[in-house]
């Protein structure tokens, strides 16, 4: 039995009975039913026992009852009911304000039912509760079938599987990512006591029950599933439904929006791979993804080229594959970059992400950060960066891939030579950097050494104040409230600044001219290469 006593008294002819005191204990689960045929009744009953009496045992020493109420509380027991009418006309009120003390039901049960009606009852309603829980859990089971063995593409198989098992659920990648989350429990919550264990677990916090299934696949882990019972509770009858409900989702996401799991996905791939790499020349790759449809053919999109970061002592982080395999996946399910038409294209250990753009954000300038937000997110998941991801300009034509696909490479040279370890590097942001890369180091050194002479006669300390101050002045676009934020010093401190290094430099920063000649200087100081251990940052540029 696996009934709530707040059930039971639903149930005729137990409805008929009242609850009078412990109130509060009515959540309490009845698992079997006992009856008092003595008074020493307490120390048999069972956790979740509920004892059914006509308080003959103790008809003439009601306050034994005070006693046989604290024992049958602390082992657990369901409640107790007690037919008035026979051997007593009313439970002593100093039972009754115990009872609440303790939490624990007190109910007067009918007299013109005997207990046999009552137990029958609830064994009935129970059986047949069972009954249809074992065909509720027989036709999800059908329904997860039916769901594996569909072809065609889902939108959102997550929320499938979720619907099927009619419980909110929460699905995380392998790296504690949430992929999708359909509870109302907070995320601090959810990721609690991360990183987990690649075991089923099952658990309980102020919020309710749940279980936890590791998404497994050949040995190698997708992520984990997280289901949340809504009835607060965890029936054994549906664990192995949550099981196969993990095997199934586990293969959508092995499969499903994994842009080579259709023959034209896996042709467009080896056209794309062939074009990039030199083998294919323009005008047939161009005709060959017309043929094949591909979405890229209309409007706007862009490339994003994930590298792996290396490991001390490896060239490559190991293993690769399964880490581009994971990083697909997560993709494919990050709520902005999942609905994205896309395709995903594996170069060597690295991996071209192509998306299209939808064309009402084409061009905007939010979009793009909310497309750099994306991917940090994906990339920097538990505090460690396993791979950077470097993006292209924005294009229109499908012949022009090639040419993003360069950018996508020329940002992750450029950012290495810089030295920038931010985890998503847009090549907009590196384009004059790339432009003034082709000038020879001696011709950047010697504009640097011209411009910066009158600096030469100062100390260190006012060379780095100096670097430091304008760095931070173009980094906020000029703009003094907050580069003097930035800088934690008063506006007025960082204006003083700036005027007398443009009188030592003969340089006016209300000249747009000015400006760039400045602007100059600092980009060719970080193309020089430089020795970084250098305490006097001119020794750069003049070296």
């Amino acid at each position: 039995m696996n009934l709530t006593l707040e059930e039971a008294l639903s149930i005729h002819p137990f409805s008929k009975a009242k609850l009078v005191a412990g109130e509060k204990g009515r959540t309490r689960i009845i698992k079997a039913i006992n009856t008092m045929d003595a008074p020493d009744v307490a120390n048999w009953i069972k956790s979740g026992e509920l004892l059914l009496t006509t308080a003959y045992a103790i008809k003439d020493a009601p306050g034994e009852l005070l006693q046989i109420l604290k024992k049958l509380n602390e082992r657990g027991s369901a409640g107790i009911g007690i037919k008035l009418g026979r051997y007593w006309s009313q439970i002593p009120q100093f039972v009754l304000d115990e009872a609440n003390r303790l939490e624990f039901p007190v109910l007067e049960l009918p007299y013109e039912f005997a207990f046999s009606d009552q137990m029958n009852a609830l064994f009935n309603a129970e059986y047949e509760k069972s009954t249809r829980k074992l065909h509720d859990a027989l036709e999800k089971q059908k329904q997860l079938v039916r769901f594996s063995l569909q072809t065609r593409d889902f939108s959102n198989p997550f929320q499938t599987i979720s619907d099927i098992l009619d419980h909110s659920i929460v699905v995380f990648s392998a790296r504690g990512q949430i992929l999708f989350n359909c509870s109302d429990w907070p995320e601090v919550e959810l990721t609690k006591a991360w990183p987990w264990s690649p075991k089923y677990y099952k658990g309980r916090t102020e919020l309710g029950w749940f279980c936890r299934i590791p998404l497994m696949k050949d040995k190698e882990c997708y992520g984990f599933l997280l289901v949340i019972p809504k009835e607060g509770s965890i029936h054994s009858d549906e664990e192995g439904l949550y099981h196969q409900a993990a095997e199934v989702l586990c293969y959508h996401m092995d499969h499903l929006q994994d842009g080579q799991h259709t023959v034209t996905g896996y042709q467009w791939s080896v056209i794309t791979q062939r074009y990039l790499k030199g083998h294919l020349s323009q005008e047939s790759f161009v005709e060959q993804a017309h043929a094949l449809g591909s979405p890229l053919l209309t409007g706007q999109y862009l490339s994003a080229l994930m590298v792996p970061l290396a490991r001390p002592g490896y060239d490559l982080p190991l293993p690769v594959q399964p880490m581009l395999r994971e990083l697909c996946r997560e993709i494919s399910y990050h709520p902005i970059l999942g609905t994205l038409q896309s395709h995903f294209v594996e170069i060597g250990d690295k991996l071209l992400f192509i998306l299209r753009v939808k064309d009402n954000v084409a061009g905007n300038g939010v979009f793009i950060e909310l497309l750099v937000k994306a991917f940090s997110e994906i990339l920097n998941t538990g505090g460690r960066l396993q791979a950077r991801c470097y993006v292209s300009k924005l294009k229109s034509e499908i012949s022009e891939l090639r040419e993003a696909y360069g950018e996508c490479t020329e940002a992750e040279r450029i950012s290495c030579h810089l030295g920038d370890d931010n985890a998503v590097i847009l090549f907009s942001d590196l384009e004059f950097s790339y432009l003034f890369s082709h000038i020879p180091d001696e011709a950047m050194k010697k504009y640097c050494q011209n411009l910066l002479q009158p600096l030469m006669q100062k100390d260190d300390e006012y060379i780095a104040d100096f670097f430091t101050t304008l760095e931070a002045f173009f980094a906020n676009e000029g703009q003094i409230n907050e580069a003097a934020k930035q800088l934690f010093i008063h506006r007025n401190t960082l204006q003083y600044r700036l005027e007398k290094t443009g009188e030592l430099l003969g340089l006016d920063f209300k000249k747009v001219s000015d400006l760039l000649k400045l602007k100059l200087m600092l980009m060719f100081k970080h193309l020089i290469s430089i020795d970084k251990t250098n305490r006097n940052p001119l020794n750069s540029a003049h070296s």
